[in-house]
């Protein structure tokens, strides 16, 4: 017996909702995830990446507004 107690990943995948099989790790947050839903993703660390995270997150939440008031 290899494995005595393995975590599994808590995301639901985009076929029907079913729950995600691969083993995951336990995140800061508390919750577990596996490589592919972003288990060993650390962020942005240097001061350039930040930036362009933060542009990211304007020019989504733009874009979410104008599909918003299209759709409206």
């Amino acid at each position: 017996m290899r494995y005595k107690f393995r975590l599994q990943c808590e995301t639901l995948t985009k076929q029907g909702k079913r729950p995600c099989n691969a083993p995951g790790i336990l995140m800061k947050n508390g919750r577990i995830r596996c490589k592919v839903h972003g288990g060993y993703s650390t962020g942005p660390k240097s001061a350039e990446g930040k930036a362009r995270s933060a542009n990211n997150i304007i020019k989504y939440n733009e874009q979410r507004i104008s599909n918003n008031k299209d759709n409206s």
